[in-house]
């Protein structure tokens, strides 16, 4: 097979894509402005990677992710409850808003929102995809080489 035209590391791939859970929940639709990446910069899921692999311009590719091989599984180290008066006073408390709070190391970790109860918020650090297999349906659209200075900085250029 012609490497040239084919997917591999240090290809510049555009693709068009949709994401669906395996429960059928529609993620993103293949419409809109196509995704450029390098492939191999880690850019995309290792598993997704692998599948699209030796694939030309033309292919659909379908690729089904468990949850360890997308952003894995719900953590209950993520969730919290805490008091509606421990949270900084110019949030928006709601349920569905989105607080960024840090863990031990110092690192942010987003929250949502999940409850709010007697003076009670619950908080869910994981990520909404967490847990779930995932479906891509992937067009190639295109590959190039890449440039000295997408290998270098570890993206591709528009």
């Amino acid at each position: 097979m012609n490497t040239a035209t084919t997917i591999a590391a240090n290809k510049v791939i555009t693709m068009q894509y949709s994401l669906t859970t395996t429960e059928g929940v529609v993620v993103r639709e293949a419409s809109g402005k196509p995704v450029t990446y390098l492939h191999g910069a880690g850019v995309l899921f290792p598993r997704l990677e692998r599948e699209l692999e030796s694939h030309r311009v033309g292919d659909i590719v379908t690729a089904r992710l468990l949850p360890e091989d997308a952003f894995g599984k719900r953590n209950a180290d993520l969730l919290h409850s805490v008091s509606m008066d421990e949270l900084p006073p110019n949030e928006t408390i709601e349920t569905g808003a989105q607080i960024v709070g840090h863990d031990e190391e110092g690192n942010e970790i987003t929250f949502v929102i999940t409850a709010i109860e007697d003076g009670i918020v619950s908080l869910d650090g994981n990520h909404p995809l967490a847990g779930q297999s995932l479906l891509f349906e992937v067009e190639v659209q295109g590959i190039r080489e890449a440039t000295a200075e997408e290998l270098r900085t570890g993206k591709a250029s528009s």
